[in-house]
């Protein structure tokens, strides 16, 4: 299951009135551009429903990324963008389908346990004849 700062983070980039701040790279769709770190500080991390997940400063910010696989980007001085593989801008696309091969293989393991099951429940009924037989 995706943590909710990938959802939460996905929401601020993705979101193009938030562009001058924060939004994805034009060199790469994994990766996502800072902008204006002031306005990321004060308009972003600071609300209280984006700030609880992403960080409620920048070191918090910054924390979070790495610990959920961000790594930086070489730029210029100053630049912040920040890549992720599995973080790209067709994620909702990738989302449901993680979503969709976990479904596929949960319901592949419960099949497989009810199999077992009626083995077992169908060993256990021919052994109980055999026992009433042969007492």
């Amino acid at each position: 299951m995706l943590s909710s700062f990938y959802i939460q983070l996905y929401k601020i980039v993705d979101d193009r009135s938030s562009d001058p701040i924060i939004s994805w790279s034009k060199s790469s769709p994994n990766t996502f551009v800072v902008w204006d770190l002031k306005k990321l500080r004060r308009d972003i991390l600071m609300k209280s429903s984006y700030g609880v997940l992403l960080g409620r400063n920048f070191t918090e910010f910054i924390a979070n990324l790495r610990s959920h696989g961000f790594r930086s980007v070489l730029k210029g001085f100053g630049e912040l963008e920040f890549e992720h593989d599995d973080f790209t801008r067709d994620f909702v696309t990738k989302k449901k389908k993680m979503v969709k091969a976990f479904s596929d293989k949960f319901d592949a393991q419960i099949k497989a346990i009810k199999c077992r099951f009626k083995s077992k429940k169908s060993s256990s009924s021919s052994s109980l004849i055999v026992e009433h037989l042969f007492p």
